[in-house]
């Protein structure tokens, strides 16, 4: 579905069915909501509405780059309020679970359930990935999808003949504008009010975590588990970090015992 907010056009794959309970997922950096798409359908079919957001200037969406973590829950916030849904029940990936860890703090009861995919506060971005992203250098998406995935995805992992794991990261990764990768990759890196919003989340939580994950580690995904009132975690073995594409069932169900079936 498409429609304008603050004078741009937002997309969102899916669509709101009348009083359904509505889905939010938020993608990471780069990316867009491709990446939910095997669970998009999924919970369409079970009767949800979803909402697989593409961020301003991301995938479909027009409008500028939001430059903190902050600026894009406050973007989220609106594109529920505008399309007076709610109670919500909100995903993100990688910097996509920051946002939705935001947007949980700051809207109380207004988010029943919360699942945070390869996240950690606080998300470090190092120099090297910061400043080749800042350059819009290719060598910035290789490292994203080196250090992206597990050394399984690395060999193949792919169950269809002739496709890897990793190309589609980096086609994926190719597909966004100039400066949205540093865009994004600075705004996890600045991010640093993380602990203290997941003190603030009233919604029933889920942490998911890839073994294999070196970007946000499980380790650092028990320590956020453990800033907050009511967090589980699931931790899903032989995974990286892009967890969707890498063990994608696995993920889902992850997902859908985090998001609560009907």
């Amino acid at each position: 579905m498409r429609f304008e907010l603050d004078g741009a056009e937002v997309f969102a794959h899916g669509r709101v069915e009348g009083d359904a309970p509505t889905i939010v997922l938020i993608h990471g950096a780069a990316m867009d909501h491709s990446v939910w798409v095997y669970n998009t359908r999924y919970f369409l079919h079970r009767g949800y509405s979803v909402l697989a957001l593409d961020l301003p200037g991301h995938g479909a969406s027009t409008g500028e780059l939001l430059d903190s973590v902050e600026r894009m829950a406050a973007w989220v916030a609106r594109v529920v309020e505008h399309l007076g849904v709610g109670p919500v029940r909100v995903a993100g990936h990688s910097m996509g679970a920051l946002v939705a860890l935001a947007y949980a703090a700051s809207a109380g009861e207004r988010v029943s359930h919360l699942a945070l995919l390869g996240a950690a506060v606080p998300m470090a971005v190092s120099d090297t990935l910061l400043d080749a992203a800042r350059a819009d250098s290719p060598e910035a998406r290789a490292m994203m999808v080196l250090w992206g995935h597990g050394p399984k995805a690395h060999l193949g992992g792919n169950r269809v003949a002739g496709l890897t794991i990793g190309q589609g990261a980096m086609r994926l990764l190719e597909r966004a504008g100039p400066g949205v990768l540093f865009n994004d990759l600075n705004a996890c890196n600045a991010y640093l009010d993380g602990m203290q919003a997941a003190s603030s989340v009233s919604a029933q939580t889920r942490l998911v975590s890839g073994t294999d994950d070196k970007m946000t580690p499980p380790r650092a995904a028990r320590a956020l588990a453990e800033a907050m009132p009511s967090c589980a975690v699931d931790v899903i073995p032989d995974c990286g970090h892009i967890m969707m594409s890498e063990r994608p069932e696995a993920t889902h169900r992850a997902l859908v015992r985090a998001l609560g079936d009907r």
